[in-house]
């Protein structure tokens, strides 16, 4: 424990200091060509996590380089690539082995967007599920998919009406099916009107609707240690107890209190009609104060309140956020240093169990991280 407290505050500094120096250099950095069709930037995140409940325990280094980068095909076809590379260095001591570090090259996005006029985008490609849905039913992970998507701007107010086909699939892009198991699916449908007024006064709505198909057996099966009940047919086979199709809506409202403090307070909400009324909402509010110290210096305090029920979500797509049969709350400071481009902060999580099973326990986080802002490349 105390080595990996000690390689995690090395890391802190050797990066705290390479943002500073990459501040400094950008500043004397002449602007990007402005005709290039090629633009692109990064970050490094770095994280401590320490995990433990009742029957398992993780204390995890976590080392992220991410990338977003864009390319002009022409002015109507662009491409928009995210890749991330993630290394990840400690211990996990669980029943089921999950919560392994583990070493890997993802993609946050891969698409290309087609706009034949300027009210309607046409997206193909790994689309980032973030775009579409809460994070009460998924993480921003990216699954094959087609979007449809049109806008309407006027002054102050914009209006979209977007919808998707997906194959939804594990980080790898692998549909997780077995000999002779269909191909599953994700259809949605989401409606957003958002209002902004200045940088920090807006109002954002969204709402949602999603229908899952033929989901896998291994799904199901990763999706009971995480919340979901599930049916066991066989050894190797399990089969969800109920179907996923449902609504989702959120909101967020952000608006200057003083000079010095933007307030920023939220809400989602979620509700599978295929599941048993008593097991099948979830909701989380939330608010963030936004302390402008000075300015260089931000701090930024947050902290929320969940509840996710056994069979609102598939528990195998959105359990980095929350699992599902699980109720607590996250606390959350951090400080945004802007002149040297990046962000330190700690976040503390605490989980309990809704319903009592065997598998799932109280479940405290404790998270440090440290990343930089997005620079070009």
């Amino acid at each position: 424990m105390k080595r990996t407290a000690l390689s995690t505050v090395c890391l802190i500094l050797i990066l705290t200091a390479q943002a500073w120096a990459q501040g400094q250099i950008s500043t004397a950095l002449p602007e990007a060509n402005k005709d290039s069709k090629f633009s692109a930037e990064w970050r490094l995140r770095l994280s401590g996590s320490d995990v433990h409940d009742e029957q398992s325990q993780s204390k995890i280094v976590d080392i992220r380089t991410e990338i977003k980068a864009k390319y002009l095909l022409s002015n109507t076809l662009h491409l928009d690539i995210q890749p991330s590379l993630r290394l990840q260095s400690g211990q996990t001591q669980s029943v089921d082995g999950a919560d392994k570090p583990e070493n890997k090259i993802s993609l946050s996005q891969a698409a290309a967007h087609y706009l034949p006029v300027q009210s309607l985008r046409l997206s193909a490609g790994a689309l980032n599920q973030k775009y579409m849905h809460t994070g009460l039913l998924m993480d921003p992970i990216a699954f094959p998919a087609a979007r449809v998507e049109g806008v309407l701007k006027s002054n102050e107010f914009k209006t979209s009406l977007a919808v998707e086909s997906a194959i939804p699939t594990s980080t790898s892009l692998s549909t997780n099916t077995k000999e002779l198991e269909p191909t599953p699916s994700l259809n949605s449908a989401s409606l957003k009107l958002h209002w902004q007024s200045a940088k920090n006064l807006y109002w954002k709505n969204s709402v949602g609707y999603f229908i899952y198909n033929n989901l896998p057996s291994a799904v199901a099966q990763q999706s009971r240690l995480l919340g979901n009940e599930v049916n066991k047919i066989s050894d190797a086979q399990y089969v969800f107890t109920s179907e996923y199709q449902g609504m989702e809506a959120s909101s967020e409202l952000q608006f200057p209190l003083m000079s010095a403090l933007d307030l920023t307070i939220g809400a989602d909400y979620l509700i599978n009609h295929k599941g048993p009324a008593d097991q099948n909402t979830a909701y989380r509010y939330f608010t963030n104060g936004e302390f402008h110290l000075s300015k260089n210096l931000d701090l930024i305090v947050e902290g929320s309140y969940f509840s996710v029920a056994p069979e609102a979500a598939v528990a195998y797509f959105n359990a980095a956020g929350f699992e599902t049969n699980r109720i607590g709350y996250s606390a959350e400071s951090s400080l945004s240093f802007k002149k040297e481009g990046f962000n330190i902060g700690i976040k503390y999580t605490d989980a309990e169990v809704m319903f009592s099973n065997s598998i799932q326990s109280r479940e405290k986080t404790l998270l440090i991280k440290l990343e930089t802002f997005y620079a070009s490349i």
